[in-house]
């Protein structure tokens, strides 16, 4: 066992107060990567007074999110120049009219056509190109289709040495004179997103974008103008309301420089949230995006750009309302916050055609960690809390509710923005956390809480209350018919992670620790992971109208049923030894309304197989296939496929994910 333990634990590493569901609503800061320092917090709720500071898991990134768009203002005929300071880096930077064919389509992506060497870390980005006749797509010569500012996407291949240093891209718009010469302007480089739309308040939604400059913001959003001219920032934000419920609008941003040069997006049409109680709602669930082998696109700055921007577009394709995404969406696992949000902004940008018109709402995983690292593989979340968190910086780069719980130790990080709920429609969906607060020794897994934090898997009292609390209050909610909750960690792993989980081979010693601030101590949380298990299971199975618990962290499909007849093992009872630790896998009588647990890590990550018979459940289906969970509820029923493989063909289905309450 220790042996399994360590090959799993090696195998983690090289891959890489109480709130009633309220309602939609976010308080992001939008902030900028900060000079990387040793940050000091007072009262930590951990102890690392024992420990040496080690090195990093990943090495830097081979540039910034600023070198990335350190663009020279002035160009010439041929286009603009880029220089990466860095005069060690090679290669080529590939270019092409962004979005491709403007005004055919509103879901943006890239075209590439053009390219040049990359020489002692700069390159000149051709542009004219897209100016000649067989090459104009987007009607540059004839003023374009639409009224987007002329923009280029740019990708860039580097080397250094013989060494590739990755794969990196991203947009700016320009300006071309009588001369033929061209000029850099203000670049949208992220969004704009429609952001927090769902039935809580159906009649607002909240616009969002970045520009490499600071600028205004605006938004035209049908025949009104939302705006705010005062301030010049490069996170922008804009609340959208007095809406009529599921209506469709056309929405476009602007933003203006200082000196008064524009930059305007692409034209969208989006449609508004539906009234609560709403049936017929679409939409889809997948995880595990982070970078794999295969060189490419499988590898993009710190995400697999090939299966995750395909998953995104048959998502669109297939006319999801929404996705969520339960976790691991970089590889992160990152000392440096600047690195770690330079990835979350790729995620994003791959995302960006589908986030166009319609939300996204990302969990956290293992990989979304911003840590402390120390000698003997041990880590812990980063501090200060406040700002430097995993959880924190989460926070500042997605757009989530926050309607979460509240710490009950005001010492630990923020559940705002991780862990949340909204409505859409008749459909409730919550967001848990099963890494929260993450602490790990990736040499003794077992002993990952030994210098306080949380190991993989656990969930706090805090949010158990919360989530017992949002399933008690939405079983009296007419307007509620089928509640759906996401996490990272499988309640019932099945392939690569049998060890961990809510798992843990059946170890109920397994359990958070939080230094006692009297006395110094570190003091275990009063229930095992066994435990913790159970009552989030019975939670859910008390529940009428969970249709299903999705869950991740294992990179392929598998599909199991929760009921009073799967052996899961009983904790105190099948730990006849009384050593904390499940010896025979009794039923457990207390879920009394069978729920499907739908594991889908198909984003991209690279594959896992079953770890047959390695557990006392086995599920109805299992497969190893990247791909997605689409969900379509109607007033009788929730279907459910699983969208899998190359062809994108259904690969498992159920007619109605509620039949099996009655078993």
């Amino acid at each position: 066992m220790i042996h399994r333990l360590l090959t799993i634990s090696l195998f983690i590493f090289f891959s890489a107060g109480i709130f009633i569901h309220t309602g939609c609503n976010s308080q992001d800061s939008f902030a900028e990567p900060v000079d990387e320092q040793q940050a000091v917090q007072t009262g930590l709720p951990v102890d690392a007074s024992t420990l040496e500071e080690g090195n990093p898991f990943y090495p830097p990134m081979a540039i910034t999110y600023s070198d990335l768009h350190n663009i020279n203002e002035t160009g010439d005929t041929n286009g603009l120049t880029i220089d990466l300071n860095n005069s060690e880096l090679w290669g080529k930077v590939h270019t092409g009219p962004y979005p491709f064919e403007a005004g055919d389509s509103d879901y943006d992506y890239p075209c590439y056509r053009a390219g040049s060497d990359i020489s002692g870390g700069t390159a000149n980005m051709p542009i004219s190109t897209f100016y000649k006749a067989l090459y104009d797509a987007n009607s540059w010569n004839f003023g374009g289709k639409t009224t987007v500012t002329p923009t280029i996407a740019y990708r860039l291949e580097l080397f250094s040495g013989t060494t590739i240093k990755g794969m990196f891209g991203s947009y700016v718009s320009f300006s071309k004179d009588n001369d033929g010469n061209f000029t850099k302007l203000p670049t949208i480089i992220e969004g704009p997103f429609v952001t927090l739309k769902c039935s809580d308040n159906p009649t607002t939604m909240t616009i969002v974008w970045r520009t490499d400059e600071a600028c205004t913001s605006q938004v035209f959003f049908g025949q009104r103008r939302f705006e705010q001219l005062t301030s010049y920032v490069n996170g922008h934000s804009i609340n959208i309301d007095n809406l009529v419920p599921d209506t469709p609008y056309e929405y476009y941003v602007v933003s203006e420089s200082e000196d008064g040069r524009q930059v305007v997006s692409n034209k969208y049409t989006v449609r508004t949230a539906p009234d609560k109680g709403k049936d017929n709602i679409k939409f889809v669930y997948t995880s595990d995006s982070y970078t794999t082998n295969g060189g490419g696109e499988s590898s993009y700055i710190g995400c697999n750009m090939e299966i995750l921007r395909d998953i995104a577009a048959n998502a669109y394709r297939d006319n999801a309302e929404f996705i969520i995404f339960g976790g691991d969406l970089v590889d992160g696992f990152q000392t440096s916050k600047e690195d770690l949000i330079f990835q979350y902004r790729a995620w994003k940008q791959i995302m960006s055609g589908f986030w166009n018109t319609r939300p996204v709402y990302p969990g956290m995983g293992n990989h979304e960690f911003l840590m402390n690292s120390f000698k003997g593989y041990v880590t812990l979340d980063k501090w200060p809390y406040e700002t430097d968190s995993s959880e924190a910086v989460f926070a500042q780069e997605f757009f989530n509710p926050t309607n979460g719980p509240e710490t009950s130790d005001p010492r630990r990080p923020s559940y705002k923005e991780n862990v949340y709920s909204f409505q859409y429609g008749a459909v409730l969906v919550l967001s848990v956390n099963t890494d929260y607060w993450q602490s790990t020794n990736f040499i003794s897994m077992n002993n990952s809480a030994d210098y306080g934090g949380a190991p993989m898997g656990y969930i706090m009292e805090d949010q158990l209350t919360w989530i017992e609390t949002t399933l008690d209050s939405a079983e009296n909610d007419s307007t509620i018919k089928y509640i759906f909750l996401f996490t990272h960690s499988p309640i019932l792993p099945y392939m690569k992670h049998v060890a961990d989980g809510l798992w843990w081979d059946g170890n109920n010693n397994i359990r958070a620790k939080t230094r006692n601030s009297d006395t110094g101590q570190l003091e275990e949380s009063s229930l095992g992971m066994i435990e913790v298990r159970d009552r989030l299971l019975t939670a859910v199975t008390t529940s009428t109208k969970v249709a299903a618990l999705f869950t991740s962290h294992e990179h392929g499909f598998h599909r199991t049923l929760i009921s009073k007849y799967t052996p899961i093992g009983v904790y105190p009872d099948d730990d006849t030894n009384s050593d904390g630790k499940l010896d025979k896998y009794s039923t457990n009588p207390k879920f009394k309304n069978a729920t499907w647990h739908i594991m889908c890590g198909g984003a991209g990550s690279g594959f896992n197989a079953e770890d047959e018979g390695s557990t006392p459940w086995r599920p109805q289906r299992v497969t190893s296939h990247t791909g997605y969970v689409l969900i379509e509820t109607s007033e009788d029923k929730v279907g459910m496929k699983f969208i899998g493989g190359l062809s994108r063909q259904v690969l498992d289905e159920l007619d109605d994910l509620m039949a099996v309450k009655n078993q």
